[in-house]
């Protein structure tokens, strides 16, 4: 029996540990897998793992090496068959508590499940979490690193500086970043709002992602670093326009929290708005006009959010819209709200 001296929620999948004895928290991590099942494993679907007493949905992101079991050579592969040994890289789309198997087995071990049959596919051992160019690069070496290839560049300060643009068109600049699945609505509510702001009077700008992606950002696939680097470009490019005193109204899936906190941090305190458009996955297939969703349930469209990418919801959004029982009106009337309140004040 366990009494905690505070009120604090506590429930099935949750850890209490020692405060020098802390596991790792993350939702992308490296693992040795057996696979279990005649159906060979595919990166472009959607598993869901078992670690401990949580289940969380989860997508192999790339095999690093197969072990040969006769000789214990390793080799490049792009899928793993019955019996089949191999490093792999994970996502989840929710953090888990974890540690490497060789300190704890309970906490280092999980199992594979297919959803659509439930059978079990893979039994694996935690080797840690996957690091990233921030793990191994200090973050001011990071972006130094990057400035460095435009060595002879000058900044200089804003001409007409972002308070006097403000005061001539008589409301605060303001980032406005709508984040959720495809088919969320978050186009749709976009147009919406900026025309009502438009009718205001206000100075707007609609950064659409689509439009985004036929031009700046053309160059860009889906992959991890190609979607970091869409977004990177993207929030750039919101920095100007807010700079110069507008509404800057941003539409992207940006799946990724980090790329979002990335972006926040680009923008004063009070003035980024996250605006996490959520709808149940069930429904945004049902509005897909194009057949996404279909076409990477098919295999044709690789790394789609949803289906075989994850994304990852924010954890305390400064708007939530609830768009499977939310209407455009509803959604862009709890916007103006806060937007009256905070930033347009007339």
């Amino acid at each position: 029996m366990l009494t905690l001296e505070d009120e604090v929620d506590v429930s099935r999948g949750d850890m209490i540990v020692r405060k020098n004895n802390l596991p790792q928290v993350g939702t992308n991590f490296e693992g040795m897998i057996c696979w279990m099942d005649d159906v060979p494993l595919s990166l472009n679907k959607p598993y869901l793992l078992q670690h401990t007493t949580r289940i969380v949905k989860a997508f192999v992101s790339r095999i690093v090496y197969q072990v040969d079991v006769n000789n214990l050579h390793r080799h490049k592969t792009e899928s793993l068959a019955l019996n089949d040994i191999g490093r792999v890289e994970l996502q989840v789309t929710a953090p888990i508590f974890c540690d490497p198997y060789r300190i704890n087995r309970g906490t280092g071990s999980f199992i594979l499940i297919d959803p659509l049959t439930h059978h079990t596919v893979a039994a694996g051992m935690i080797r840690g979490l996957s690091r990233t160019i921030d793990d191994i690069v200090p973050r001011d070496e990071n972006i130094s690193s990057k400035q460095d290839k435009s060595p002879h560049t000058v900044w200089r300060d804003w001409n007409i500086d972002r308070q006097a643009r403000e005061a001539r068109s008589h409301h605060k600049a303001a980032v406005l970043w709508l984040t959720g699945l495809s088919g969320a609505g978050k186009s749709t509510i976009a147009m919406a709002l900026e025309k009502t702001l438009f009718q205001l009077g206000c100075q707007t700008m609609l950064l659409d992602g689509d439009q985004l992606r036929h031009g700046l950002c053309a160059d860009l696939g889906f992959s991890g670093k190609d979607r970091e680097e869409n977004i990177r470009r993207a929030a750039q490019m919101a920095r100007l326009f807010f700079e110069s005193g507008h509404l800057v109204i941003c539409t992207f899936i940006s799946p990724f929290a980090k790329d979002r906190a990335a972006a926040r941090s680009l923008i004063p305190a009070g003035r980024f708005f996250e605006i996490y458009v959520s709808c149940d996955l069930d429904v945004c297939k049902r509005r897909d006009p194009n057949g996404l969703y279909e076409k990477a349930i098919r295999g044709e469209i690789e790394n789609f959010t949803g289906v075989s990418s994850p994304y990852e919801a924010p954890d305390n959004p400064e708007i939530l819209l609830n768009t499977d029982v939310q209407s455009v009106e509803d959604s862009v009337a709890c916007i103006m709200n806060i937007l009256k309140r905070e930033i347009i004040k007339r």
